[in-house]
């Protein structure tokens, strides 16, 4: 056997080992790749998942206090938690001025065990003051949740 077959010979079976562990190394990104985009999907669709149900929770307190099925003070304080989760830059829209300046006038006032805590007459007086902060922003609040309840968030990409 001549010299250059044998240097062939070894060649091939240095070459060939390494080929195949080059394509299993393909196979294997390609195997992760997949995944990867897999995972991602799926992560999209959570994410897309989870910005409609903010846009139809948003819609829903809107409409419930429209309906006078929900305080003015209570929406707004739930509209503004779910606007910050979804598109922070809609809480500071100008159609929503209404709506910033009564979280802002009543966001300090005690809810729940703090509102519990307090005396009847301090109740007395917060309940006083939050229904006619919401009296007196009735209409102007109207509108800034007609407005709310229609619009379309087109900053959230996910959704669209």
């Amino acid at each position: 056997m001549s010299l250059s077959a044998v240097l062939i010979i070894v060649a091939v079976l240095v070459i060939a080992p390494l080929a195949w562990y080059a394509w299993s190394l393909t196979r294997k990104v390609h195997r992760m790749e997949a995944q990867q985009a897999k995972e991602e999907a799926e992560a999209e669709l959570q994410l897309r998942k989870y910005q409609e149900e903010l846009i139809s929770d948003i819609r829903f307190v809107s409409r419930s206090v429209l309906q006078q099925q929900c305080d003015i003070t209570e929406g707004v304080l739930r509209l503004q938690y779910l606007l910050q989760g979804l598109d922070p830059d809609v809480w500071l829209m100008d159609e929503l001025e209404n709506l910033r300046s009564h979280y802002d006038a009543t966001r300090e006032m005690p809810i729940l065990d703090a509102y519990k805590a307090l005396t009847p007459k301090e109740q007395f007086k917060i309940d006083k003051a939050r229904i006619t902060l919401e009296h007196d922003n009735l209409l102007t609040i109207e509108r800034d949740l007609k407005w709310l309840s229609t619009y379309h968030f087109p900053k959230v990409t996910l959704v669209q």
